[in-house]
C-alpha cells in the first residue's frame, strides 16, 4: 500500500475537478510586480548603454546634472536662509499659478458640459428633422411611381382605387 501524499495533486483534482489552475506557493522569491519593472528599467538601461552615443550623452546629462547640483549646494552654503525663502516664494506662487490652472480647467468643463447638452439637443433635433424628411421623400417617391404609372397609361395601383375584399 502506497503512503497518502499529504497534497497529491491527483487526489486533489478527483476531489476538485473543475479547478485546474491554482495558484500553489513555492519556497522560491517572490517578485513583486515593482521589482519586476525596476529590474526591467536597469535592463533596459544597461542594454541602452551598449550605444556609444547613448554613453556620451548620459556621460554629458550627468555631469550638467552635477554641475547643476554643485551650484545649488554652494548657494544654499552661502545663503541658506535667502534660498530657503527664496523656495518657499516659489512653491507659493507654483501653488498660485495651480490653483489658477485649476479653477480655469473647472470652468473650461462647465463650459464643454453645457456645450455637450445643446449639442445632444440638436442632434436630437437633425435627427427627428432626417426622419420627417425621409417619410416626405418616401411620400414624393410614391407620388413620382403614381405619376409616372399615369404617364405611361398603366393601371393606377394605389390603395384608394383598388376594389375592396
Amino acid at each position: 500500500m502506497e503512503p497518502k501524499l499529504q497534497h497529491d495533486p491527483q487526489v486533489e483534482q478527483a476531489n476538485h475537478p473543475n479547478r485546474q489552475f491554482e495558484q500553489t506557493s513555492t519556497g522560491g522569491p517572490k517578485i513583486t510586480v515593482v521589482t519586476g519593472m525596476l529590474l526591467g528599467a536597469l535592463v533596459g538601461g544597461l542594454l541602452a548603454l551598449l550605444s556609444t552615443s547613448n554613453r556620451e550623452n548620459t556621460k554629458q546629462s550627468f555631469s550638467s546634472a552635477k554641475s547643476s547640483v554643485g551650484g545649488l549646494v554652494d548657494t544654499v552654503k552661502q545663503d541658506p536662509a535667502g534660498t530657503a525663502s527664496q523656495v518657499i516664494g516659489q512653491v507659493k506662487a507654483a501653488t498660485e499659478v495651480i490653483q489658477d490652472v485649476a479653477t480655469d480647467v473647472q470652468n473650461v468643463y462647465e463650459k464643454v458640459a453645457g456645450e455637450v447638452d445643446t449639442v445632444k439637443q440638436d442632434v436630437n433635433k437633425v435627427v427627428g428633422t432626417a426622419q420627417e424628411a425621409k417619410s416626405d421623400l418616401q411620400s414624393i417617391g410614391e407620388k413620382v411611381v403614381e405619376a409616372k404609372d399615369t404617364a405611361l397609361g398603366k393601371e393606377n395601383t394605389t390603395t384608394e382605387n383598388k376594389p375592396q375584399a
